[in-house]
């Protein structure tokens, strides 16, 4: 069943208000009590003038009543909406009390009417109105004939020397009194409830506004904390360690959503795309361009483009609907996992650090190209180092140096350097980094992202294939090998297509082994292994015929041998042209063909 979270929210507001105006409504009645104890005094020593023998009774319940008042907020806790009538009720009391021994206080009757309008309940500030009114109108009266004769409301006069006489009743002077002032009280007194109930009115449409507006700040605070989980939900997460590469990042964004962000993508069997980025600007906005980008560069280095290429199809796309007119600084860079060879682009984006496996460190530095996102037909430049085991890439955004401490100093890139140049393992840099930048900034409320991304090359990467089984090279030899490479990606869970193109690949391959390994030999085999490794099948060839490179050999002239008629020369052509990778070496006097297709 569902709640109404606003009326919650205003109900909630409306307790609290209730909570603070009966903690008001409880100090007035002790000063209250304290002025009629007053005034009870100065009638005791004559300074003021008695209202009645019987006064000191009406005083006396007052006081009564006020305490009561005093001790049942003290006692009574939790809700105190009931008590609160009491309250309002012992103060009417007091109000008629002092305004019958006060001469012209009619306006203290206003008194009970301010505080009910701090409760914004129309119903209840209607009721307190109502009857202070019957009691404002009650008051000449009550005074007239409250105790003995009041003199004052009647009017002397001497009728001998020894002899005065009543020339006119109380009730004469109560009904004179009533029109002379009560009745202009009473007009004041209307159009105080009028402004009273107009207040409630306002009062509650405000606190109905506040209400809303916290529950709207409570809705934005929630998705702004779904939005900063779906953001980091997007960011690789527990990175696996392997035998030729380790990988740290983390990011830390300035507000509940961020502009940075950092990648790592899986190219085929061998390589390894990371990238830094920073988006310009900061919260919602950045972060969906962020994610724009982000998708971006992924779908198209999936699509087995090269470093410079993904920059500039991404450029190219981010333009078409970059209509806030945002940037991004980032940088891509592809790691050959076999050879060590990195290819990257700087596209506007501050340098990184290598880190040598002796614990020197220098920039890699190239002039960077034009930031993504804001310019047309940018053409971004390639540029390669190679690593060697040991070594490691340090990428970071500017928020890591720009980073201030109390005194405006910037964190620079010379501590980052300093820092890097401590000799720490890998998995250290990027937590003493953050603790660093922490002790630097003190206090300081940080106004930018913080990205940082680490990769360690560890060396060649060695892949483990499976022993394979060896076939007879004749007909009967490459039915079963088919059958083989069949069974072995079936149970790896390869889709038709790639069977079937692996299969269409390994039949050509099969003869021409037969063909050049063993021409003159009837007794020839072939060992082969069919594998799925990192999401990429690879099918394996190795025969002992001579040294025989297929992939040596030139494209064929199609058109020419269309013409010709001729038959042949299509084998490796057509392999390489259903695989993603086709490698051939020579190892222990065998000849060794790889064929790869990404699943």
């Amino acid at each position: 069943m569902k709640t109404d979270s606003s009326s919650s929210g205003l109900a909630q507001i409306l307790r609290g208000n209730g909570t603070v105006v009966d903690r008001s409504v409880v100090i007035l009645s002790a000063v209250l009590s304290v002025t009629v104890f007053i005034i009870y005094v100065l009638m005791r020593t004559q300074a003021l003038r008695p209202i009645g023998p019987s006064y000191g009774i009406y005083i006396l319940v007052d006081e009564i009543l006020l305490t009561a008042v005093i001790a049942l907020y003290w006692f009574v806790k939790g809700d105190m909406k009931w008590p609160r009538y009491f309250f309002i009720g012992a103060m009417m009391f007091t109000v008629l009390v002092i305004s019958t021994v006060v001469s012209l206080s009619y306006l203290i009757f206003a008194l009970p009417i301010m505080m009910v309008t701090s409760y914004y309940d129309r119903r209840f500030t209607l009721a307190i109105a109502a009857v202070g009114l019957v009691l404002m109108c009650m008051e000449p009266f009550v005074s007239s004939y409250l105790g003995t004769l009041d003199l004052n409301y009647c009017e002397l006069e001497v009728y001998s020397d020894n002899t005065i006489y009543i020339r006119s009743t109380p009730m004469e002077e109560a009904t004179r009194k009533f029109v002379a002032m009560t009745i202009p009280s009473v007009a004041i007194y209307v159009s105080m409830i009028a402004l009273s109930l107009w207040v409630t009115t306002r009062g509650l449409s405000l606190v109905k506004e506040r209400a809303d507006l916290v529950k709207s700040q409570t809705s934005l605070k929630n998705e702004l904390a779904i939005a900063s989980d779906i953001q980091l939900g997007m960011l690789p997460a527990d990175i696996p360690e392997t035998d030729s590469y380790y990988i740290q990042a983390t990011m830390k964004p300035a507000k509940d959503v961020g502009g940075d962000f950092y990648d790592v993508i899986h190219v085929g069997i061998s390589h390894i795309a990371f990238l830094v980025a920073d988006v310009s600007g900061k919260g919602v906005p950045a972060a969906l361009f962020m994610a724009s980008t982000r998708t971006l560069i992924r779908n198209n280095l999936e699509n087995g483009l090269s470093v410079d290429m993904v920059m500039d199809r991404t450029n190219s796309e981010l333009l078409k609907t970059n209509k806030e007119k945002l940037f991004v600084t980032a940088w891509l860079g592809i790691l050959d996992l076999t050879s060590g060879t990195l290819s990257y682009v700087n596209a506007g984006h501050n340098p990184p650090f290598l880190i040598h496996a002796n614990d020197t460190v220098a920039p890699i530095q190239s002039k960077p190209n034009f930031i993504l996102g804001r310019r047309k037909g940018i053409r971004y430049k390639e540029h390669r180092i190679n690593l060697s085991s040991g070594d490691r890439i340090f990428l970071y955004t500017d928020g890591l140096t720009d980073s201030m401490n109390t005194e405006g100093e910037r964190f620079s890139e010379a501590r980052v350097k300093g820092i890097l140049e401590c000799g720490m393992k890998s998995g250290e840099i990027i937590p003493n980094m953050m603790e660093s930048v922490h002790t630097f900034s003190q206090d300081t409320v940080q106004f930018d992202d913080i990205t940082m991304l680490l990769v360690e090359y560890k060396g060649p990467k060695k892949i483990q294939y499976s022993e394979g089984e060896e076939f007879p090279a004749s007909p009967d030899g490459h039915n079963s090998a088919l059958a083989y490479i069949e069974s072995r990606l079936h149970e790896c869970g390869c889709t038709e297509k790639v069977i079937t193109d692996m299969k269409i690949s390994a039949s050509e391959i099969l003869s021409n082994i037969d063909m050049y390994a063993y021409q003159d030999v009837s007794d020839g085999t072939v060992r082969i292994s069919a594998d799925v490794i990192d999401r990429v099948a690879t099918v394996i060839f190795k025969d002992r015929g001579p040294e025989y490179n297929p992939l040596g050999r030139s494209n064929p002239d199609m058109e020419k041998r269309i013409k010709e008629h001729k038959i042949g020369g299509f084998g490796i052509f057509i392999v390489n042209k259903l695989m993603d990778d086709v490698r051939y070496e020579r190892t222990d006097d065998m000849n060794v063909l790889t064929i790869m297709k990404e699943v």
